[in-house]
């Protein structure tokens, strides 16, 4: 009787950073979000939208968003950062346009839901802003 062990069993194996990088490539390429240095590459003037969410042990719970309308990257930038911080506005998630980001949906009021839905009804600036921090520690 032939045992089981003999089998030489090969498995692939890839670092779990491998993983996790090829993880957030995919998610970011569904969702179609750049980091906030990679937003020079949008056709400008644009709306936009920023998120972010973070969360670190014995500071809490922090997520942001900041929506508005950009003629240049520059500008863009300034309104990330001055929202967020620079910390935070380093690892934003930004896109091209207006819409509800996956994780900071329920912060956004039923009047930006509208211009969000039909952003043609904005005349000139438009901005806006809201940051939830809960401290868990």
């Amino acid at each position: 009787m032939k045992s089981s062990l003999d089998k030489a069993v090969t498995v692939d194996s890839s670092p779990l950073s491998d993983i996790v990088e090829a993880t957030a490539r995919r998610r970011k390429e569904d969702l179609g979000f750049v980091s906030l240095t990679e937003a020079g590459g949008f056709d400008y003037p644009t709306f936009f939208t920023a998120s972010f969410d973070y969360f670190a042990t014995g500071e809490g719970h922090t997520v942001g968003i900041v929506m508005g309308y950009a003629p240049s990257a520059e500008q863009l930038n300034e309104l990330v950062v001055e929202h967020f911080g620079s910390y935070y506005a380093s690892g934003a998630e930004v896109w091209p346009q207006l819409q509800l980001p996956p994780d900071a949906g329920s912060m956004v009021p039923d009047a930006i839901r509208a211009v969000i839905s039909d952003p043609s009804q904005v005349f000139g600036h438009f901005y806006f802003a809201s940051t939830y921090h809960l401290n868990q520690s």
